[in-house]
Parts: structure tokens; sequence; C-alpha cells
């Protein structure tokens, strides 16, 4: 999953340049283009960096009005503030109800994200007035409801991301108020729901990653009873982990799909989660992670390890199913299956140091892994995320010893061993060639 696949743009800008440098011909670029999904002819369009721009405007101008009117609210009288408020709502969206009917849908879209604003601010505000009394976390949700069926039927990722937000804040709000945020899958499914009908925004397929990821753990969390408090507990570690790695299978599925926009977000969700992996390894490879999964209470041991069977199957038929990654699969779940059955068992914390080793030695394999893997793909990310990995941990275990002085010798020898080793694989590998992309 290469990286070229998130700058594609770039590239074929790139493309036309060459093509009218004369450094390549047209129907050269044009292949270029369409290796990659993007129409050679249509480069001029606007960007995600001028709807950025627009949104951000639209953005600023609503917390304008708000402020002024926040400024001077207990001033202008009832009548003439409940007054304004439906009068700027409904005219602003009214105003946007006119540019679609007019053909211009960008911008109404930047019309409807502000009367979203106002809408909102309305609800929040007439409740003020008249002094409601309600579950406030309510007025969160009606607002999201109510940019929602804008976002879905003008097929505006502004608008979708809009909601998506409104919903993220709803859901943290609710929940910390002691209750469960039931519809919260509602925005889930409509955001899925969007992407899969062709919209196209990598900002809201990685928020719904994170929704699902969230809204899972939450989910748990309420059904062992801590869910107003969300403090997360074996079994949720357990969980996320598990979640990661049946992502890592669908990135793997993702990328080997025939349509450009899927393969992208395969490549977006794949780097990501080889991030998290990353950052888990380097966790686990302190003591204290360790002995507080050993001294943990499980509450769910059996549904975990069904749960986390379950996960590891999901992630191996995604990978078998691409034909990619199954080996990393397989070999990441076996560890995940094998360190979680172990640590429900043993009983004796002075087995954290055994477990803190061969988490450092796991860490070190999948530096040592990525680093070969990108030299022989001529991948680059994947070569600098194994170089990161096998700096990071002779870093770490500077700071935090491995056992004695000794172990962290002969620990920073073998990391040594290794890069010397990868440096010597690079040169026999890459000899005659242009080098990683």
């Amino acid at each position: 999953m290469r990286l070229i696949r998130l700058l594609k743009y770039d590239l074929a800008r790139e493309a036309a340049s060459w093509a009218s440098d004369g450094l390549i011909s047209t129907s050269q670029a044009e292949a270029i283009c369409l290796q990659y999904g993007v129409d050679y002819h249509n480069l001029s369009r606007r960007t995600i960096g001028y709807h950025v721009l627009v949104g951000l405007g639209c953005l600023f101008i609503g917390l304008a009005v708000i402020t002024l009117l926040s400024a001077n609210w207990d001033q202008i009288p009832r009548a003439v503030r409940m007054g304004g408020l439906l009068l700027a709502t409904f005219g602003v969206n009214l105003f946007g109800l006119y540019n679609f009917k007019q053909g211009r849908t960008a911008a109404s879209v930047g019309w409807f994200f502000l009367g979203g604003l106002f809408y909102g601010a309305s609800i929040m505000l007439i409740a003020q007035i008249y002094h409601i009394d309600e579950h406030y976390p309510n007025g969160i949700f009606w607002w999201a409801m109510g940019v929602l069926p804008l976002g879905i039927l003008l097929k505006s990722a502004l608008l979708m991301t809009l909601a998506l937000c409104l919903a993220f804040i709803w859901f943290f709000v609710e929940s910390g108020s002691g209750f469960y945020p039931v519809l919260f899958p509602l925005f889930l499914a409509a955001t899925a729901w969007f992407l899969a009908r062709g919209g196209q925004s990598r900002i809201l397929f990685l928020a719904l990653i994170a929704g699902l990821v969230i809204w899972a753990e939450y989910t748990l969390s309420w059904f062992m009873g801590d869910g107003a408090g969300f403090q997360p507990g074996p079994e949720n570690v357990a969980l996320g982990i598990g979640l990661f790695i049946a992502l890592h299978g669908l990135a793997a599925w993702l990328s080997s799909r025939k349509k450009h926009v899927e393969a992208d977000y395969g490549a977006l969700l794949g780097l990501w989660v080889l991030r998290f992996g990353l950052i888990t390894l380097f966790v686990f490879s302190f003591r204290q992670p360790w002995r507080a999964m050993i001294e943990a209470n499980w509450l769910l041991p059996g549904a975990t390890l069904v749960m986390s069977v379950f996960l590891c199957a999901l992630a191996l038929w995604a990978a078998y199913r691409a034909c990619a990654s199954v080996l990393s699969t397989a070999v990441f779940s076996l560890l995940f299956m094998v360190g979680i059955a172990v640590v429900m068992t043993v009983e004796n914390r002075l087995f954290d140091v055994v477990f803190q080793i061969i988490g450092n030695m796991v860490l070190v394999g999948t530096g040592i892994w990525l680093i070969v893997f990108g030299i022989r793909d001529n991948i680059s990310h994947y070569f600098y995320a194994g170089v990161m990995a096998i700096l990071g941990t002779g870093l770490l275990r500077y700071i935090d010893l491995v056992g004695d002085y000794a172990g962290a010798a002969i620990l920073f020898a073998v990391l040594a061993a290794v890069l010397l080793f990868a440096a010597k694989f690079w040169k026999f590998h890459n000899a005659g060639e242009g080098g990683m992309s």
C-alpha cells in the first residue's frame, strides 16, 4: 500500500507539467492519471483546499454573528430575539436553496453550512429565552439531525463532516451525563452510506473508523456496568487491539479493490493501522502495562476470548480474500491470542519482565520486517517506519533498561547489527536500481 495513492492529485499535476515540457506525451500523462483514477482533463477543478477555506469562512461568519448577538443579548427584547433567530435561520437556508435551484451547488453548500450553524444557535438560544429546562444534550442531537439530511441529499462532505462532528460532541456529552447514546450508530450508518454511494472524503472515512472503535469500546464498558465512568479495563484493551487487527485485514481488502476510491481508503487505513500498531508495541515494551494486565480483574474472560477469535478470524478472512498481508495478519493474530490467553491465566506478576522482553523482541522483529519489506518492495514509509521502530526501541531502552546494564548492552548490539544488516541488504537489493518510491 503506497502513500503515492494519497498524493495522486499532486502526481497528476506533475504529469501534466511533464507533458507540457515535452518529457512525456499527453497519452502517457493520461495513462498515469488513469492508473490512480484521476481525470487528466479536469485537473483545474476546485480541490479540497478550496472547500476547506469556504467552510472555515462560513464558520467564522457564524461565530462572528453569534458573538455579536451574545454581547448584546440581554438588551434585545425577547420578541426581537425570537424573530431575529428564526428570520436568520430561515433566510440563510432559503438563500442556500435558491443557489441550489440555480445550479450553484458549491455556493449552496456554503450557505447551508452557515444555515446549519444558525440552526444550532437558534436551538440553544431559544431554549435560553424561554428557560426551557430540558436535557441539554438533546439540543446538540437535534442540531446534528437537522444538518444530516442536507449532507446526504446534497452529497456534501462538508455538511456530513459538520453533522458527524456534532454527533461526536453529542456522544461525549450524552455519555458523560450517564446516558447511553443509543442513536449514535445512526450517524455512523449515514456516514458509511454516504461514502459507499460515492461520497469521497478521507476525513469522513477516518472519522467513521474512529467512531466505530469508540462506540464499540463504550458499548463494552456500558455492558460491564461502567458506561458512565468509561474507565477502560483489560477487556477494552483486548477489544481495541482486536479491532485494529481486523482493520488491518480490512485495509488489505480495500487496497485490493479495483475502484480507485476504495484503494485510496485502503492505503489510508493501512497507514493509520500501522501507526497504531507501532504505538501499541511501544506501550507494551514497558513493564507496567504487562503488570496491570496480569493484576487486572477480568470480568468477561470467556466473552473476551470469543470476541478476540472472531476479530482475528475476520481479519484473516479479509486478508485472504485480498491475497495480501496474510502472513502479517496471521502472525499478529497469533501473538494477540496467545498474549490474551497468557495474561488471563498467569497470576505471578513477576512474569511482567518476561513479557516485557518478549514485547521488545516483537517490536524489534516488526521493525526488521518493515525495513526488509520496504526495501524489497520499494515502499518508503514501511522502511522509515521500521527504522523509527528500531531507533525508538533503542531510545526507550536507554531510558528504561530491560533487566540490567548487560542486557541493555546486548539489546543495543543487536539493534546495531540489525541496522547494519539492513544497510547491507539495501545495497545488495538496490544495486543498479533507482531506489525506493
